[in-house]
């Protein structure tokens, strides 16, 4: 895994409430960007967060980033990235 250092202003810090909560969040917001531009598949993302992707609709819908606003290769990577965890047992 790389490491990528991002400063922020000590202001910022206080609405995140935490150094650990700034890296979960910039981490969220990074991936559910690449989802909105169409850049990663939402099965990609989930696993990325490290969350089960039955959870991924709700964090999608706080970002306000449609579940369904995704084209037929997207559905077919994502059907393709759960086969593959299915058979590797994750």
């Amino acid at each position: 895994m790389k490491v990528v250092t991002i400063d922020l202003p000590a202001e910022l810090l206080e609405f995140l409430g935490s150094e650990e909560e700034a890296k979960r969040g910039a981490k969220v917001a990074l991936v559910l960007d690449l989802v909105r531009r169409g850049k990663l598949s939402r099965a990609k993302a989930a696993e990325l967060l490290d969350i089960p992707l039955w959870d991924l609709p709700t964090l999608l819908a706080q970002y306000r980033i449609p579940w369904f606003d995704y084209s037929l290769e997207d559905l077919q990577r994502d059907l393709e990235t759960l086969r593959q965890r299915e058979g590797t047992g994750g």
